[in-house]
């Protein structure tokens, strides 16, 4: 195989280390590594390795550069075999590392990435998010939501939150100690009666709609863990696993704080998986029609005029690690 190095100088863990990483990648790896200031600046560099003939791709940033190098790796090596992905984690969020990531940093991280041979793999496959009625292009990513989580990433990404809790659990943080604020009364219905949001949900040959106009919480994933074992995510067939995961919670949800408990410890008792206010399953394809903008692996995008939002399995990518 043959690895090369996407490296974000603007991701936290990179931009307080002055540089040192990317310098002594460098000293090893000479042009097969690449330092991306800007998004813009990916199916350049992209297209390069492509043509260098690489197969490996190491990644070092956090979610929101793994996802942008997703997304422009899927257009550029599009019309040949997609090349493994390495997750070196260092910006603020890391959910993505939590599950896939590479096992390494640093030095031992570059000259384990020179010697792949023997790593080991998994699949997963990206939800790609587009807008059916924009111009604007779809974008690969493992981790997103709208309505209540899209208002806890706002909240996480303020300083005073960043500044105290751990980067990988700043939104779940946020989520879930914003149930204090349902014991005051103007917060409280601000909160529970969510955002608009319809939504329809097809795994295979079955479609499910629901109905309900408004969402407390929704959230998707194409990862298979979560930091420090919560999982929001359950599966009402057992049978069906091909495709992303999805939990919506109604607006107003009952026993709220009782299904917060539970899902911070990832356990979803029977009462929970029966209760009509909250839903989670496996589907291959939603679309869905919101006033809440998404987000997804952190970058948030604005509502479309019409709301509408379609989620879909992207390709298959090989995440190897040691």
């Amino acid at each position: 195989m043959q690895p090369a190095l996407i490296h974000n100088p603007n991701s936290r863990k990179n931009a307080q280390d002055h540089g040192q990483f990317v310098r002594m990648a460098r000293r090893k790896m000479g042009d097969f590594c690449v330092s991306a200031l800007n998004d813009s600046h990916l199916p350049a560099h992209l297209t390069d390795l492509k043509n260098k003939g690489v197969d490996l791709i190491a990644i070092s940033g956090g979610d929101g550069t793994v996802s942008a190098c997703l997304t422009t790796i899927a257009n550029i090596y599009h019309d040949v075999p997609l090349p493994a992905v390495a997750i070196l984690p260092s910006g603020n969020t890391n959910l993505i590392a939590g599950d896939v990531g590479f096992g390494l940093h640093g030095a031992e991280a570059i000259d384990r990435l020179l010697r792949p041979e023997g790593l080991r793999s998994c699949i997963r496959t990206p939800i790609r998010l587009s807008w059916p009625e924009d111009e604007r292009p779809s974008v690969l990513g493992m981790f997103g939501g709208c309505t209540g989580y899209a208002r806890a990433v706002r909240i996480a990404h303020s300083p005073s939150v960043l500044k105290f809790a751990p980067h990988d659990l700043a939104v779940f943080f946020t989520l879930f100690s914003s149930m204090a604020s349902l014991l005051f009364r103007r917060s409280r219905e601000s909160w529970m009666r969510g955002d608009e949001l319809l939504w329809s949900a097809k795994n295979g040959a079955v479609t499910g709609t629901e109905a309900d106009d408004r969402s407390f919480l929704f959230m998707a994933t194409a990862l298979e863990k979560l930091s420090h074992g919560i999982w929001p995510f359950w599966n009402a067939t057992s049978d069906v696993n091909d495709g992303f995961r999805f939990l919506n919670v109604k607006a107003f949800p009952k026993n709220l704080l009782g299904a917060c408990f539970n899902l911070l410890r990832g356990q979803a008792p029977d009462w929970l998986r029966s209760h009509e206010d909250y839903v989670s399953a496996v589907a291959k394809e939603m679309l869905l029609k919101t006033d809440s903008n998404f987000v997804l692996d952190g970058e948030v995008f604005p509502a479309s005029v019409g709301g509408h939002i379609k989620l879909e399995e992207g390709p298959a990518f090989r995440f190897v690690y040691v």
